[in-house]
């Protein structure tokens, strides 16, 4: 039989890239860039290394392929394969005993990054059993941040718009050339019609080494630097009056809370000189247009709502708002429905609401917070708004373990991996396996899995049709079809998280949530206003992306801004409301030299963590070999001068210890940061290792997230963020250390 070539989307990382699929009778020969693709939307991601190995990473003899169930107690490795139907049978039972005895509220899950699930199905499981929405995963530390407090200080967030005109680009905890290829690009065409780089980042990253202006700040310091900014463009009246007297609320409160940031005292705080500050603020408010490109660099700190309010103030005073280049409020795709308008959808009832764990403390995660900013988007932009309906991810484990408010007695992690990507693990794997039921949906055997009850294999973005919009973010939208099989009797049994969410469902008596009896079903039902089905946009459209024209620009001179004030609110009324400052302040993190030192006298070095590397995507891909051999150990970057005084070499062992306890890594010298740092790498484990306990697939031995904190106390008070750039450590040499591990079974 002849290939077939079928048109998908690539999500194994956040290029989202179309790809063709080549099949012969239902099975994978091979995965390519299109050209046609690339032609049109030109992400920079030809040469992918996890693309080349799509063939085996699909057929690898570790993926989960048929449905198992538990035997004899957590953590032995012990699987018995059963039918698709006893596992939603039994998992259905027992959530519904655990309704009965408990209430919805004791069922909860976790979540993981969008190429594995749609965020939208699960609130739609989790909303029509009555739960109060008590989901924790990535978001709490990625995307959730940066959209909220958008929403909440200029009533919507820009999907990183940068455009050829863009005149200058604000790297703020980001390194697109890794995290995200379809930015760089767009950076690269900026960067090469003159625009302005201005990287602030600890490390000198590639793009670092390339910047106009580089801020090398001491970590989790960003927003007395963006401060500092604000304060030299107010003070040298560098900021567009008129925009900012017509269009921003709370300036002369602003005025007087940047007074207390001079370059000077920033200097002192970020240990940046202050005329490198100067230079910045100068650069950036006579460059326009201009933007901001953030990342998980700042959503992974304890400031991180100050640090985006601050970010969103600068953006204003120069003038930069929704104008082209600079930052477009480009709003939801004007044609397909959001899920909230997609009926029948319902929330929970107020009491339910009120048991969201965390809501009482971190409100802007909370209903509440949410509905204050639902009201003004709504008023402006005519359309339910997306809202992130998520909980504290660290009061989970400890609601589980102490049943204080309530007990939870079942989690469901659905393409998530708390035992790897979530701090504090000790805590995690005591909660895990406390619990009277845990399920695991994903297409491994992960450190999380090997404490479940039930691991149920996911279809991957091969086996089933995608529709992406940047979660109602951004005026584009791309489709792609499934191009395998979910299910080849006798060779392995996928299905996608919809038929998951659904079948568990209908059998526990919410069936009528879900009337389209596919992932497809549903996809044309939200794609009915463009005239299209999902199947004939693929093949018809496939990519949109709906530049404005002139005029949508500067909408908020018709409509004003979606904030309370109808202005960007320098002061945030929706702030103040919650009982939070209104303004911006720098608060020291909990752990760090100048706020802890007699903990640093034992723990000098400053360690921050969460670095990605290309070849991997969060915790995936380390069990495919023609990846992994490219980047086979988890590193620990050292400053050359430290590494000589620990007498650390290239290549050496070594032990990253902190109050918490203490991981193996690979230490390499790397001159780009100061002496007092370390850095290490996100989302390791070692899946050649055996899964039984005490192994766990080596999750103990080399992850990072075991030696950090996740206390409430040290958490951002807004946002509930949890702590991954900021903590104190030591490093020293393991003595006669050989790994047990090679990349290889």
């Amino acid at each position: 039989m002849a290939d077939e070539i079928k048109k998908s989307v690539c999500v194994w990382c956040k290029a989202e890239c179309g790809v063709l699929v080549h099949v012969n009778d239902g099975h994978l020969v091979k995965a390519e860039e299109d050209p046609e693709w690339l032609a049109k939307v030109r992400p920079a991601t030809r040469g992918c290394a996890r693309l080349r190995a799509a063939k085996e990473w699909f057929y690898h003899p570790e993926r989960v392929n048929f449905p198992l169930k538990r035997l004899g107690e957590r953590g032995e490795s012990k699987w018995q394969r059963i039918s698709w139907e006893q596992a939603l049978d039994e998992i259905a039972d027992k959530l519904k005993k655990i309704k009965a005895e408990h209430g919805a509220e004791a069922i909860a899950g976790t979540q993981g990054t969008t190429y594995k699930s749609e965020m939208e199905l699960r609130a739609r499981f989790f909303t029509g059993m009555g739960c109060p929405m008590n989901q924790s995963g990535a978001a709490n530390v990625c995307f959730f941040p940066r959209t909220t407090v958008a929403n909440a200080i200029v009533g919507m967030f820009p999907h990183f718009s940068i455009k050829p005109v863009t005149k200058c680009i604000v790297l703020l905890g980001a390194e697109p050339l890794v995290s995200r290829p379809a930015t760089s690009h767009k950076m690269h065409e900026a960067l090469s019609n003159g625009a302005k780089l201005i990287v602030i980042d600890p490390r000198k990253t590639t793009s670092a080494s390339k910047a106009d202006v580089w801020l090398q700040l001491r970590p989790n310091t960003d927003c007395a630097l963006l401060m500092g900014m604000i304060n030299v463009i107010i003070a040298e009246e560098l900021y567009d009056k008129e925009f900012v007297e017509k269009w921003c609320h709370g300036f002369q409160e602003l005025k007087q809370r940047a007074e207390e940031y001079s370059p000077e005292k920033v200097e002192e705080i970020t240990e940046v000189p202050a005329e490198k500050i100067r230079e910045a603020a100068r650069v950036y408010v006579t460059s326009r247009p201009g933007c901001f490109v953030e990342g998980m660099g700042v959503e992974e700190l304890t400031s991180n709502a100050e640090t985006f309010h601050a970010r969103w103030i600068l953006a204003a005073l120069a003038g930069n708002i929704d104008i082209e280049g600079g930052e477009e409020l480009t709003g939801q795709h004007p044609t397909i429905l959001s899920y909230p308008e997609i009926e029948p959808y319902v929330r929970p009832s107020d009491e339910q609401k009120n048991k969201q764990l965390g809501s009482d403390r971190f409100k802007l995660l909370s209903w509440q917070g949410q509905q204050l900013i639902g009201e003004n988007l709504r008023r402006v932009w005519k359309r339910p708004p997306l809202q992130f309906l998520i909980s504290h991810g660290p009061a989970l484990a400890r609601t589980i373990l102490s049943s204080k408010p309530y007990p939870i007695r079942a989690v469901i992690s659905n393409g998530s991996n708390p035992m790897v990507t979530n701090p504090n693990i000790k805590m995690i794997y005591k909660a895990l396996k406390s619990l009277d039921l845990y399920v695991v949906v994903d297409m491994w055997m992960t450190p999380s899995a090997e404490l479940a009850d039930y691991v149920l294999p996911c279809a991957s973005w091969m086996e089933r049709p995608l529709l992406w919009d940047f979660s109602g973010y951004d005026r584009y939208m791309k489709a792609g079809e499934a191009a395998l099989p979910a299910s080849i009797p006798g060779e392995y049994d996928h299905k996608g998280d919809y038929d998951f969410w659904r079948e568990i469902a209908i059998r526990m008596g919410d069936g009528a949530l879900w009337p389209w009896k596919s992932l497809e079903e549903y996809y044309d039902a939200r794609m009915k206003p463009t005239g299209y089905t999902h199947n004939e946009y693929v093949h018809k459209v496939r990519c949109e992306i709906k530049d404005f024209k002139e005029s949508h620009y500067k909408k908020y001179e018709q409509v004003g801004f979606a904030t309370t004030t109808g202005k960007v609110e320098f002061y945030s009324t929706i702030f103040e409301k919650l009982g939070y400052d209104p303004l911006p302040r720098f608060c020291e993190s909990a752990e760090t030299r100048i706020s802890s030192p007699e903990l640093a006298k034992e723990y000098p070095l400053t360690l921050i963590t969460g670095g990605r590397v290309r070849e991997y995507f969060h915790s995936d891909f380390r069990q495919i070999e023609s990846v992994r051999k490219l980047h086979p150990y988890p590193l620990a970057q050292i400053h050359p001068d430290t590494a000589e005084k620990l007498g650390v070499g290239e290549g050496d062992w070594v032990w990253v210890e902190t109050a918490r306890g203490k991981v193996v890594q690979k230490a390499t010298l790397f001159g780009g940061m100061k002496p007092d740092i370390i850095h290490t790498e996100h989302g390791w484990w070692l899946p050649e290792l055996p899964g039984e306990e005490p192994w766990l697939h080596g999750v103990w031995e080399v992850n990072i997230n075991v030696v950090l904190d996740d206390e409430p106390d040290v958490c951002d008070p807004l946002t509930g963020a949890f702590p991954l750039r900021t903590a104190l450590c030591k490093v020293y040499p393991v003595k006669g250390y050989a790994p047990r591990w090679t990349g290889q079974k």
